[in-house]
C-alpha cells in the first residue's frame, strides 16, 4: 500500500512539473512559441505592437503589418494559403506560415525561425525581415529592447533606481474576453483598463523596467493566472488596473491591497505600495482621494507573493469621471501616475 502511494505521489508531481512546463508557451503553426518581454523600438522609437512578441529557440517574432509599417514596408496575407507577402519598393519576402523556407526576391533563403500565426496575427521573425530590407538589428540588454534601425535614446532610471538591478513589474489590466467588467454609456471597462495597462506597460518600458503583462488582447485570464504569472517571473510589484462602478454621485480614486506582511519584500509592504499608488493617482489626475482599502477576500491580492495593488483609477457610473475616461490624455495621466508610483515604490523597496 505505500509503495502504491509512492508511486501515485511521483505520478502526481511529474504531472504537476510537466503542466507548470507546457503553460510557459504554446503551441502555434506547429512551433512552440514563448511568449517575450522584449520592448521594440522602431527608428528610435518604442513602439506597442497589437501583440507581445514571442519567441521561437531564442528568435524574437513581432507583428509583421504593425511593426515594419513604420519603415514603408506593405504586407499583403493570403488566409487561403498561408502565405504573407511583405513588399517594399522593388524588394519583397515571401514566407509560408510554419515554413523555415523563405523567398527573397525570388530567391530561396533559410531562416532561423519561420513566420507563424497567432490568434489572427501573422508573427514574422524581427531579424530576417529587418535585414532583408537593409535595416540593421540591435538588442538593448539593459532595457531588454530590440530595436530596428536607429537604437530608441531613453531616459535614466528615475527615482534613484539603480543601473545595475533587474526590476520587474507585472502588469495586470482587469476583466477581458468574456468578462466586460463596468459597462456604462456603451463603454466597457475591460477596454478602458487594457488601454492604460499598454500605456503604463511602454512607459515603464522607457525606464528599463522588465515587464510583464496577463493579457495584452481581449482575452479572458483568470483570477489566478494573474497572480500566478507575477509569482512565477518572480515580480517585485504586481499592479492590477480596474475602474470602479457605483452610486452615480460617488467619483473618485481608491487603492486596495492585502493586508498584513506576508506580502512585503524588502522595505516595501503591500499596505505602503498602496499609499503610494494612491498618493500618485489622486495629485495626477485630480480626483477625489478614497483612501487605501483592506481587500483580504480578493484572489489577485491574497494569492500574490509580493506586494500587489488593485488601481481603481475612476467611476464608470459617474458621468462626469466617464466622460474623463473616455479621452486618451486622462488615460495617459493615469499610466504616468502608475509609473511614477512603481518607481517610488521600487526606490523603497530597495534602498
Amino acid at each position: 500500500m505505500k509503495k502504491l502511494a509512492m508511486i501515485l505521489a511521483v505520478l502526481v508531481t511529474v504531472l504537476i512539473l510537466s503542466v507548470t512546463g507546457f503553460a510557459s508557451g504554446y503551441n502555434y503553426s506547429g512551433y512552440w512559441c514563448i511568449p517575450s518581454d522584449a520592448a521594440i523600438a522602431v527608428e528610435g522609437s518604442v513602439i506597442h505592437p497589437e501583440r507581445q512578441p514571442i519567441t521561437i529557440d531564442g528568435r524574437i517574432l513581432v507583428p509583421a503589418r504593425s511593426t515594419f509599417e513604420l519603415i514603408g514596408v506593405r504586407t499583403n496575407w493570403y488566409p487561403e494559403r498561408e502565405v504573407v507577402m511583405m513588399t517594399k519598393g522593388s524588394n519583397s519576402i515571401t514566407m509560408n506560415i510554419g515554413k523555415k523556407a523563405a523567398y527573397v526576391n525570388e530567391n530561396k533563403k533559410d531562416m532561423e525561425a519561420p513566420a507563424v500565426l497567432v490568434n489572427g496575427t501573422v508573427m514574422v521573425p524581427i531579424r530576417f525581415v529587418a535585414e532583408n530590407f537593409g535595416y540593421n538589428v540591435g538588442w538593448n540588454d539593459i532595457n531588454r529592447m530590440a530595436f530596428i534601425g536607429i537604437a530608441a535614446e531613453l531616459p535614466s532610471r528615475g527615482g534613484g533606481l539603480s543601473s545595475n538591478r533587474t526590476y520587474k513589474v507585472v502588469i495586470d489590466a482587469g476583466h477581458g474576453g468574456s468578462q466586460s467588467g463596468a459597462v456604462y454609456g456603451g463603454v466597457m471597462e475591460k477596454n478602458l483598463n487594457l488601454d492604460i495597462a499598454k500605456r503604463l506597460d511602454a512607459l515603464l518600458k522607457k525606464e528599463g523596467i522588465q515587464t510583464y503583462m496577463t493579457r495584452t488582447n481581449d482575452s479572458t485570464v483568470s483570477l489566478y493566472a494573474r497572480s500566478g504569472l507575477a509569482n512565477s517571473v518572480g515580480a517585485d510589484l504586481l499592479i492590477s488596473i480596474h475602474n470602479n462602478a457605483g452610486q452615480s454621485k460617488v467619483s473618485g480614486s481608491m487603492t486596495l491591497y492585502y493586508p498584513g506582511s506576508g506580502k512585503t519584500k524588502g522595505n516595501l509592504s503591500s499596505y505602503e505600495f498602496a499609499k503610494i499608488v494612491q498618493s500618485n493617482l489622486v495629485k495626477h489626475l485630480g480626483t477625489k482621494d478614497m483612501g487605501v482599502i483592506q481587500r483580504p477576500n480578493l484572489a489577485v491580492l491574497r494569492t500574490s507573493n509580493m506586494p500587489a495593488v488593485i488601481a481603481e483609477v475612476g467611476y464608470m457610473s459617474n458621468s462626469a469621471e466617464l466622460a474623463n475616461l473616455k479621452t486618451e490624455s486622462f488615460r495617459q495621466r493615469a499610466a504616468e501616475a502608475l509609473r511614477n508610483a512603481a518607481l517610488q515604490s521600487l526606490n523603497k523597496m530597495y534602498q
